[in-house]
């Protein structure tokens, strides 16, 4: 070997040395460079998402949404690398939604999109369910409608949309960070009239269904009670606070606390200067066989309930007018208030050990209900199951 040769194979050899001992092939060389996610820095996300917003849209306003983050990157498929989510608005049609991107080798594409009619974006939360994360995501319709929330969970690339309703007000009380139970519950307030009454709700999803957590009802609903007497004045002649204040006692237990409300409900339901007066006397007196059924006063209660029914039997039957209309809402309404009733009733035959007079209440009680359903009565509930268990009632 002549002195040239030598030098040459000396210099590859302290190439390969300074390189540690390794010579890339020439497949290796021309391999586009990956982006790590520790080099997604804000401006470089910005970019890409513009990239992939939908037609005739725009990255969200700082002003307009909640976070003051109109782009995030996150692992939200626990693959170990980040996806970017883009907020965006559509001005024509006043919406705003989110797309997901996720980058696959060395390309960012789109694998998600979702808008819907909104003003701002009040959240956009990331929460974990069952070991997943999911994307709490709250669009602002109006102050009087409220916010429409939906929550996104991830699995890989499959991405599902749970419903979770339109409220005013939505209180986070559990999520599985914070509990041993994998699941996610909220207390969720909409307006009902402009005296502050709100239908109120406790709502749980746990990664698969949803469903009312009445569980937690006679803790939660205990300041809700606070709410309403902070409200209601001693000589109030607003019948939805009265009916509302006695529905939470209800539902808080505190069920001589109940009686006395719905008996000054009633009494202001029939003064002629009453407001608010969207509630009948049969629908405080089924609070009132809800309360006794409570106190155990199962004869009472049963009492109470048989004759209601015999009131909203004959109210349905003098409405000949609407009875024919299926989409009639109001006469609907007064058919599950003749349900309720009746599962009440079936609830005290049974505490009483009169089981076949039971079922024949409960009988009468699916019957209306499978009725409203075929009617599309519960379309809107984001609850799929409307008919109490015959299980949960003895």
């Amino acid at each position: 070997m002549n002195k040239r040769s030598i030098l040459m194979v000396t210099l590859v050899m302290s190439l390969m040395f300074m390189g540690g001992c390794t010579v890339s092939s020439p497949v290796e060389l021309i391999q586009p460079p990956k982006l790590l996610d520790s080099q997604l820095k804000k401006d470089d996300i910005s970019s890409i998402a513009k990239q992939l917003l939908p037609d005739k849209s725009k990255l969200v306003a700082i002003s307009k949404i909640s976070t003051g983050n109109p782009v995030i990157s996150v692992d939200v498929d626990n693959d170990k690398k980040d996806e970017i989510i883009a907020f965006f608005d559509l001005p024509e049609s006043f919406e705003k939604g989110f797309v997901v991107i996720k980058e696959k080798n060395g390309k960012w594409n789109k694998i998600y999109e979702y808008k819907s009619e909104g003003s701002k974006i009040v959240n956009s939360e990331f929460l974990v369910i069952n070991g997943k994360k999911a994307l709490l995501f709250g669009n602002l319709i109006s102050t009087h409608a409220g916010v429409a929330y939906n929550l996104f969970t991830f699995d890989n690339d499959n991405i599902r949309k749970v419903n979770l309703g339109t409220w005013n007000k939505m209180e986070v009380l559990k999520t599985s960070l914070e509990t041993d139970k994998k699941e996610f519950v909220f207390a969720g307030w909409k307006l009902y009239a402009p005296d502050n009454t709100y239908v109120i709700d406790l709502i749980r999803f746990d990664g698969e269904k949803v469903t009312y957590a009445k569980d937690l009802y006679k803790e939660y609903f205990k300041n809700v009670v606070k709410y309403y007497k902070g409200i209601i004045k001693e000589n109030s002649l607003d019948v939805s606070q009265w009916y509302f204040l006695a529905d939470s006692q209800v539902k808080a237990n505190m069920y001589n606390d109940a009686l006395i409300s719905i008996q000054k409900g009633i009494d202001v339901n029939n003064d002629k200067n009453k407001t608010f007066d969207a509630f009948s006397d049969t629908e405080f007196y089924l609070l009132k066989a809800q309360s006794l059924n409570g106190l155990k006063k199962y004869d009472e209660s049963k009492t109470v309930s048989e004759e209601s029914a015999v009131k909203q039997i004959n109210k349905l039957g003098k409405n000949t007018k609407v009875k024919d209309d299926k989409n009639d809402f109001n006469y609907m309404n007064d058919e599950k208030v003749l349900a309720d009733i009746y599962l009440e009733t079936a609830k005290s035959y049974y505490n009483l050990k009169q089981v076949d007079k039971g079922m024949q209440y409960y009988q009468k009680y699916l019957e209306i209900i499978k009725t409203l359903e075929k009617k599309g009565y519960f379309k809107d509930s984001i609850v799929n199951d409307n008919v109490e268990q015959l299980q949960k009632i003895k």
